[in-house]
C-alpha cells in the first residue's frame, strides 16, 4: 500500500497537522486512506477520539469537505463520522493537503448530528464565496446523512 501524507492547513495556509495513512483507494475527484490517531484523549462533542482510533478518511478535490468514519480502537466499533468543511483537497502522488474552514458535523451511529464551532467559523476573514460554499458543503453533509440514516431506518 502507498503511503500518503495528510496536510491540514489553517485559514492563513500555515500547517495545523500532519500526519501519514495508507492509500486504499483513488478515483477520480477522490482518494481514500486509513489513519490511525496519533494524539492522546480529544473529546468532539460526545465522540471521544483516542489514540490508536481507525480512521478511514475520504478527500475530494471537488468538494468543499472531507469525511472520517471513525472505528474504535478497541474491537473496531463504529464510532461515528467527523466530517471537516473544507476547501477542495489538492493531491499529489503523496499528499493530500487541504485548508480548514472550521465548521464541521459530527454524526453518531444511530444519525444524531452536531455541528460544531459555528462561532470560530463566523469569526473567520472569509469571502462570501468562501462562506456560501462551506454553508452550501455542510447542508450537503447534513442531507447525505440524513438520507443514509432514513434508509437505514426504512
Amino acid at each position: 500500500m502507498t503511503t500518503v501524507t495528510v496536510i491540514k492547513l489553517d485559514i492563513q495556509g500555515q500547517e495545523s497537522w500532519r500526519y501519514q495513512g495508507k492509500l486504499i483507494e483513488r478515483r477520480p475527484h477522490t482518494m481514500i486512506i486509513e489513519a490511525f490517531f496519533d494524539r492522546e484523549v480529544i473529546p468532539v462533542d460526545k465522540l471521544i477520539l483516542r489514540k490508536g482510533d481507525r480512521f478511514v478518511e475520504s478527500y475530494y478535490d471537488d468538494r468543499w469537505f472531507n469525511i472520517y468514519e471513525i472505528f474504535d480502537r478497541d474491537g473496531n466499533r463504529r464510532k461515528g463520522w467527523y466530517c471537516n468543511v473544507c476547501t477542495p483537497a489538492q493531491f499529489s502522488q503523496e499528499t493530500i493537503t487541504f485548508q480548514d474552514l472550521a465548521l464541521d458535523l459530527v454524526v453518531y451511529p444511530d444519525g444524531e448530528q452536531a455541528i460544531l464551532d459555528q462561532e470560530e467559523f463566523y469569526s473567520l476573514p472569509l469571502s462570501e464565496e468562501f462562506r456560501r460554499k462551506a454553508l452550501e458543503a455542510l447542508d450537503e453533509l447534513r442531507a447525505m446523512f440524513s438520507q443514509r440514516e432514513k434508509k437505514r431506518t426504512g
